[in-house]
This record gives C-alpha cells, structure tokens and sequence, in this order.
C-alpha cells in the first residue's frame, strides 16, 4: 500500500484515468516446494515438473509459459528472470490477452468491466507434468485494493480437495507445503463524478500555482522598493506616536462594549451570530485559497494522507471511488468516518445533539436548518446505533422535522441503549470489591 504521502500527492495532482474497462494482471515469480510425483507403491519415483501456471476468471484462462528456472533445493521453480524481476511492473511488461494460449511471459493479465471482476474469485493453477494440478484461491474484493499492487504467498492445495482461502503469509499452513508467489493488481476507473472532481481539481491546483507565482513576484518587487525600508530606524520610530493612545483607547472602551453586548444580548444575539457567519464564511474561503498553493497542500497533505489511505482501505471507500457496481449507502460510508468506541461514540452523539438544539439560538430560521439537518443526524445515527435500537432512527428524524421537539436527545438516548448494558453490568461486577472495601474500612 503507498505511504500516505504519495497517497495524498496523487490525489491532489492525479493523472486522470481513461480507461473504461478493468484489468486483473498477474506476475508470477515463482512456485515453492512443488510435491513429488508418486509411483505405484506410493512412494516417491521423479520430481514433478511445473508446465505453467494459469489464472481463470470470469469463465476466461490465461497462463503462463514454463518456469525460466530451477531451485537446487526444495523442488521450486522461478517463473521470472532477474531482470524481468526488476521490471515487473505491469507497464514495463507486455501482457497476455485472454485468448493468447501459452505465451512465454510470467505476467497475465484478464480484461472485463470492473463491476464484473471486482466481486469475483480468481482461481490460479499450477499444472504439473503428471496431469496433476495446484489450485489457490483469491477473493478479488478482500484481498485487493484497486490500483495497488500487491505480492501474495498463495498456499496451494490439489485441485480434487477443499481450497480454503489464500494468506499473504506462512504463518497459519505447514512450513514447507507448496506455495506459488504473484504480485497481483486489480485495475478500473473512477466514477465519473470521482474523475470529474480530480479534473476540477487538477486545472484548480495548476492556475492557483501560476497565480501565486505571479503574485509573489510583484509582492517581492513591492517590498523591495516600500518607502520604510529607505527610512532610518530612529525616524520609523516616530509612527508609533498614533499607535500608543489608540491601543490604550481600545483596551479602556472594551470592558464597556462587553457589558453593553451583555445586557443587550437578545437584541445583538442575530447580529452577532450574522457576524461570525460572514467571518467564518471569508475565514474557510481563504483557507481554501491557501490550500490551493503548493505550500498549504504540503500541509493539507499531512491530514489528508491518512483520511484518504483508511478511507481507500475500506469496502465502501472502494465501492465510493471506482467503477465497482452499486454506490455505497450514506450510512456505509459514515460507518467509515465515525468512531466505534465507547467514549468516541458518546463524544459524536452529544456533538449531535448540540447540533440538533442550537436552531433555538434563531428562532424561526433555525427550525428551516432542522430540515436540512434532519436527513444528516438520522445517518449518523443509523451508522452507530441501528443495530442496537433500529426505531432509533425514526425518532431522530421525527425528533428534527416536528417544531419544537429539538429538546429530546435523540444521539444520547442511543448511546444509552447501546452502552447502559454494559456499564451496569461492568458495575455489578465490581459491587463486591465496594462492598469489601467499606467493610474493611468501618472494621479499622
């Protein structure tokens, strides 16, 4: 998986995908302790031979050619050269097409729509020279990120038994059981309006940088010739003459502006709350601007790597980004972002309900921001408490759109009915251990 770093950079300047179509390739290195082949009496007579290894999918199979090498030891085979190894990328080597029957490259590849590969089981065998073969399974959707290459140790069964599912490690299977090891990669293309935001995004990023690399030319230029920078340090002095008693005016009428802003509070309440929201509203569209530079995206990077890492490593991050069939649902993708601990969920939920309360600051106005709200609070909700009080969300949403009602505590009550079990019952658990202690304290 690439580090949050790269992951960031290539979000903010991505290359814009124009495939549509998805691809599953391939590249096997090698097969590990290939078993031998067996004589009449059971015992063991030649070692067997590897012919090629073959990947089915989507009633479609490519393979391999025949391993490049072999291992003195452990009967394994090399189905890659040192130097095809160091290139074995999938844009540095040719692929096969689905019908190209037994080409010599290591590297396989199957082309379908992503929406028909993405949920499927890739099915890779390893065929011996006895007739016998070796099969491993690999659930595309669990194992694989899209666009991430990945390098399994695949643990192979023969192909008459149960195959269990493959690991990217030894550690669960016998030591020296026959392994095969692949770098797989699962390719598709972003949903259009995915691709639509990164195209805005791109154009975006490149004008704000040409803009800020003329600004800063003529700030420079300003700067250099400004009329203080020729004045002797004694003379700058004299400008602050103005500045003491207007400093000292400010800091006398303040006590008094607050106390008039206190007696008058319901009558400036909407003036203030107006105020900040103009405020506010400048304050995020010059965050914006600053995080459109090169500087502020070095900075936005740092929070949004890891955002955008989990939120690809998840099921519903995958369904929301790429091609891979139905969207996600609202309440799937806020499962993904919201907390699923204790403290973290009651923290989210109180959140909520202030959220859901502060429409009694303006009345009126805020009954308006309920409707919008409502459909919100209800899939956060749903994401932390459905399972535990499903009517829960019925009452959330009634609870905003009614007037009036924003008093009940709708985050709260479904915190309590999911978490009030466990705190009682963690309670009752340590009820002796009080009990002991109050009994030792009134014997001393």
């Amino acid at each position: 998986m690439p580090s949050s770093e790269s992951e960031t950079k290539y979000l903010l300047s991505p290359e814009i995908q124009s495939n549509t179509k998805g691809k599953i390739t391939a590249c096997i290195l090698s097969a590990y302790d290939i078993p031998d082949c067996e004589n009449g009496s059971g015992r063991s007579a030649t070692a067997a031979l590897p012919l090629y290894v073959s990947m089915e999918l989507l009633g479609k199979e490519v393979r391999t050619g025949p391993p490049s090498a072999r291992r003195r030891d452990r009967n394994s085979f090399k189905f890659v050269s040192e130097k095809q190894q160091d290139n074995s990328s999938p844009d540095k080597q040719a692929t096969l097409s689905s019908n190209n029957g037994g080409a010599s490259s290591n590297e396989i590849s199957i082309s379908a729509p992503l929406e028909l590969l993405y949920p499927q089981t890739a099915v890779f065998k390893v065929v011996l020279d006895n007739k016998q073969a070796l099969v491993a399974e690999v659930e595309l959707s669990t194992v694989l990120h899209i666009n991430e290459p990945k390098w399994l140790i695949l643990h192979l069964e023969p192909e008459y038994m149960t195959k269990s599912l493959p690991s990217s490690d030894g550690t669960d299977r016998d030591e020296h059981g026959p392994t095969l090891r692949l770098k797989l990669c699962l390719t598709g293309p972003y949903r259009p309006e995915i691709r639509a935001i990164l195209s805005i995004s791109q154009t975006w990023f490149s004008t704000m940088d040409g803009i800020t690399t003329v600004s800063s030319t003529a700030w420079n230029a300003f700067t250099s010739t400004l009329l203080l920078k020729q004045v002797p340090r004694s003379v700058q002095k004299i400008f602050l003459v103005p500045t003491v008693p207007l400093a000292a005016a400010s800091v006398v009428l303040l006590p008094i502006l607050l106390g008039l802003l206190t007696i008058g509070l319901p009558f400036f309440l909407p003036i203030i709350v107006g105020a900040l929201s103009i405020a506010a509203s400048f304050g995020a569209v010059g965050t914006g601007v600053y995080l459109s530079s090169s500087t502020g995206r070095q900075i936005a990077s740092k929070i949004i790597g890891p955002v955008a890492t989990a939120l690809t490593a998840t099921t519903a991050g995958q369904q929301m980004i790429y091609e891979t069939g139905p969207r996600p649902s609202p309440v799937a993708l806020a499962e993904i972002v919201l907390p699923d601990d204790m403290i973290g969920q009651l923290v989210v939920s109180l959140l909520i309900d202030f959220i859901g309360s502060s429409s009694y600051l303006l009345p009126g106005v805020g009954e308006a921001f309920d409707v919008m709200w409502a459909p919100v609070q209800t899939i956060l909700l749903m994401a932390m408490y459905d399972k535990s009080m499903p009517s829960l969300k019925y009452i959330s949403f009634m609870e905003e759109i009614i007037p009036f009602t924003d008093v009940l505590p709708s985050g709260t009550l479904g915190w309590v009915r999911k978490y009030s079990p466990l705190v009682m019952e963690e309670g009752l658990k340590r009820v002796p251990d009080h009990i002991r202690d109050i009994v030792r304290e009134t014997r001393i």
